[in-house]
C-alpha cells in the first residue's frame, strides 16, 4: 500500500493533539486567573473558590492529566516549529510560536512548586501562597506574574488564530477580544490586592510555617528542580531551532521560479511553501489561519507548470479545497511545497486584503473565481 496518506494522517493527528492539549491548558490557566480575580474581595474568597477553579486541575488524578497535557503540548509544539518551513509571518505568528517555547518551563515551575510543597506536608492555600509570593520569596511571585502573562498571550493567540479561520466565528470574535484583556488585568489586580492585605498585616516569614507541617518548606530543593526543568526545556528549544536552521541552510542552495499575474516573478527557496515565497518577497498574501491550511484564503490558481510538477494535495489540503470549491486547478499556497526544478505560474484566487464579513452567514467580501490579468 502507498505510504502517501501517512504524512497527512500524521499532520492531522499532531494538529489535533496540539489543539486539544492547548485548549485544556488554556482552561487551566483561565481558571487560575479567575481564582486570582477574587483577591479583589479577600484572600478568603480566593480560598473558598479554589476547589472549584484551581483545584479541579491539580487534585488527585487530575494533576497527572494536567502534567501529561503540558508535556504533550510542549513536545508537539516543538515538532510543529521544526516542521514549519518558516516561522516568519505576522507579529502574532511570531509571538504565538516563540512564546510556546516558554510554556513548559513557566508552567512547570508552578506545578513543581505546588507539588513539592504538598509532598512536604504543607497545606497549600492562598493564604500560604500570598505570604510566600509577597513576603518570603517575592522573586517567585514575580515569576508567576510573568508565567501568567506569557502563557495567557500564547493561549489566546493560538485560540484566535484557530477561530478567525472559521466563518461562523466572525460574529462573536469581537466580544472575545475584550475578555482576553480583562481577565488577566483583573487577575493581576486581585493578586496585588491580596498582596496588599498580606503586607498590611506585617506578617513575617515565620508565619508561613505551622507546627502541623511534616517538614519545613523546601525552597532550596524547589529552586534546584525548577532550574533543571528550565535549563533542559531551554536546551531542547535551542536544539530544535538549531536543527531548523541547519535544515534550511542545506535547502537554500536552489531557488524555485514562480511567476504571478499581479506581482511578477518571485524566487522562493526549496523546502519552502508558496506562502513562504510570498513572505520572502515581502508580498502580502491572504492567510487568515496563518498558513495552517484551514481557511482557504491563501488559495492560488495554477495557470502553468514547467519542470517538476508539485506534489498532489494532501488529505488535509483537499478538505479545505473541497470546501471553498474554486476548481481543480486551485491549490493552497501554505500547503504547496516547492522543490528543485519546479516552475509555476499562478494567480491569486483572493486578493491580499481578503477578509470575511462580520455576519456568520455572509459571503466573502472578495469572492471571485477569476483574477484580472
Amino acid at each position: 500500500m502507498s505510504q502517501a496518506p501517512s504524512r497527512p494522517a500524521q499532520q492531522k493527528t499532531m494538529r489535533n493533539l496540539r489543539m486539544f492539549s492547548g485548549l485544556y491548558l488554556l482552561g487551566y490557566v483561565t481558571c487560575h486567573l479567575l481564582n486570582l480575580c477574587l483577591g479583589v474581595l479577600s484572600v478568603d474568597a480566593m480560598d473558598a473558590a479554589r476547589p472549584y477553579l484551581s483545584g479541579i486541575w491539580t487534585n488527585g488524578a487530575a494533576s497527572y492529566v494536567t502534567l501529561t497535557m503540558l508535556l504533550l503540548h510542549y513536545f508537539v509544539g516543538l515538532w510543529s516549529i521544526y516542521q514549519r518551513p518558516s516561522i516568519s509571518g505576522t507579529a502574532q505568528d511570531l509571538v504565538q510560536a516563540l512564546s510556546g517555547l516558554t510554556v513548559l518551563p513557566l508552567l512547570a515551575t508552578h506545578a513543581i512548586g505546588v507539588s513539592m510543597l504538598q509532598q512536604s506536608g504543607v497545606l497549600v492555600d492562598y493564604v500560604l501562597i500570598n505570604r510566600i509570593f509577597w513576603l518570603s520569596n517575592p522573586g517567585i511571585g514575580l515569576t508567576q506574574v510573568i508565567l501568567l502573562s506569557v502563557v495567557w498571550v500564547h493561549g489566546c493567540a493560538g485560540l484566535f488564530m484557530w477561530l478567525r479561520a472559521k466563518l461562523a466565528a466572525a460574529g462573536y470574535l469581537p466580544y472575545l477580544y475584550p475578555l482576553a484583556v480583562a481577565v488577566p488585568v483583573l487577575a493581576l489586580i486581585g493578586f496585588a490586592q491580596a498582596g496588599r492585605i498580606v503586607l498590611a498585616e506585617g506578617a513575617g516569614p515565620e508565619l508561613i510555617r505551622d507546627p502541623a507541617f511534616v517538614a519545613p518548606i523546601p525552597f532550596g530543593l524547589i529552586k534546584t528542580v525548577t532550574n533543571w526543568v528550565i535549563w533542559v526545556s531551554a536546551g531542547l528549544a535551542v536544539l530544535v531551532l538549531a536543527a531548523r536552521g541547519l535544515r534550511n541552510w542545506m535547502a537554500q542552495n536552489v531557488r524555485v521560479t514562480v511567476t504571478t499575474q499581479d506581482i511578477g516573478r518571485i524566487a522562493p527557496l526549496t523546502g519552502q511553501s508558496l506562502l513562504d515565497g510570498f513572505r520572502r518577497a515581502d508580498q502580502p498574501h491572504a492567510n487568515l489561519c496563518s498558513g495552517r491550511g484551514r481557511c482557504g484564503t491563501c488559495a492560488v490558481r495554477i495557470l502553468d507548470v514547467a519542470g517538476n510538477p508539485p506534489p498532489p494535495a494532501s488529505a488535509l489540503e483537499q478538505m479545505t479545497l473541497d470546501r471553498i470549491n474554486k476548481g481543480d486547478d486551485v491549490r493552497l499556497a501554505c500547503q504547496l511545497p516547492l522543490e528543485h526544478g519546479t516552475e509555476l505560474t499562478v494567480a491569486r484566487v483572493f486578493p491580499p486584503d481578503f477578509a470575511f464579513d462580520s455576519t456568520p452567514a455572509a459571503k466573502p467580501r472578495h469572492d471571485t473565481d477569476e483574477v484580472p490579468a
